[in-house]
């Protein structure tokens, strides 16, 4: 009975759990929508640095194919919704460095 009691919590966890990624990803698509062309764009230029270095972290961890997975089918959906990011964008990590 201790079993089902764990494993009926863990399921309340995950259900849980999902809602919270639902609402997020309805309010993040909801910001995405209301952003003016020009600053979808730039966003959409972090964006992309950001998943490729988190690409990097999964790979290099154990996470669980579906993890990864995941990750990969999300970040295709929001790169969809966002639009290519524009190739003269420099982001501020990228720009270079003079010391004068």
């Amino acid at each position: 009975m201790a079993t089902t009691d764990g494993f009926e919590a863990l399921r309340a966890k995950v259900d849980e759990l999902q809602g919270s990624l639902l609402a997020m990803e309805c309010f993040l698509n909801a910001l995405t929508e209301a952003l003016p062309p020009e600053q979808r764009q730039v966003v959409s230029a972090f964006y992309a640095s950001e998943s490729a270095a988190f690409r990097a972290a999964l790979m290099r961890s154990t996470a669980p194919e579906s993890t990864v997975d995941t990750f990969e089918r999300d970040v295709d959906r929001a790169s969809r919704l966002l639009g290519d990011p524009p190739p003269e964008v420099v982001l501020p990590d990228d720009a270079p460095f003079d010391r004068e």
